[in-house]
């Protein structure tokens, strides 16, 4: 860290071990990272520290994101399941939530939510993903999978308040230009979809995730 930031963070600062902190100027650690105006704060933290996913009972709530490519869209999908209180993310590919602009677009939530990642071929993915799922539904989740508004579609789609968020449930948002697989979504039936104008195809995936996951926070908030 800079000495400009200790300043203007001491209370901050305080919580941290002193025997991590390092102070260099501004030039040092502008050069020491990719980003082009840097904070004035910057760590190092071992992979092993980031939270495993394993799968517990008690956990209510997961977010499914199948191939999300944009890192910018992987970190804020990440930072909004966070303040929703997702239990755990499950990925089918794509942004590596390691990967710089995840984490910085993440501010952190990388460190505090734990994630499954599913890699290999497209097909080992899938499947991977769907056998996944089918445990969570069995053990009583909800599998909702998302669609844009005008989305032409067999399936019906309820708009998302219309959903009984109180039940354990299973999110997924899909791919920022193909949407959900079709494989994943003829495994599951129930749709839901946020109505928008009609001059609008669709929503980006991170904008969409924001009434979604926090209208579960909301309705567990009245019915206390």
């Amino acid at each position: 860290m800079t000495e400009k930031w200790l300043r203007k963070n001491q209370n901050l600062s305080k919580k941290f071990d002193e025997s991590l902190i390092n102070i260099v100027s501004e030039e040092v650690l502008a050069s020491a990272i990719s980003t082009i105006n840097p904070d004035g704060i910057a760590a190092l933290v071992e992979i092993s520290e980031i939270p495993n996913y394993q799968f517990n009972r008690e956990n209510d709530f997961v977010l499914v994101l199948d191939r999300i490519q944009d890192p910018g869209n992987m970190g804020n999908l990440f930072r909004t399941a966070l303040a929703a209180g997702v239990n755990a993310i499950f990925l089918a590919g794509g942004a590596h939530p390691l990967g710089q602009k995840v984490l910085r677009a993440s501010s952190g939530a990388v460190f505090h939510l734990p994630y499954l990642r599913f890699d290999g071929i497209e097909e080992e993915i899938l499947n991977s993903l769907l056998k996944s799922l089918f445990e969570l539904s069995n053990v009583g989740f909800k599998i909702f999978s998302t669609s844009s508004h005008n989305e032409s579609s067999k399936k019906p789609s309820k708009p998302y308040w219309e959903v009984d968020w109180s039940r354990r449930t299973a999110l997924i948002l899909g791919n920022e230009g193909q949407g959900i697989h079709k494989k994943i979504q003829e495994a599951f039936s129930e749709t839901i979809t946020i109505p928008h104008s009609e001059i609008v195809e669709s929503l980006n995936v991170a904008c969409v995730a924001v009434p979604l996951l926090l209208e579960r926070k909301r309705v567990a908030y009245t019915s206390k």
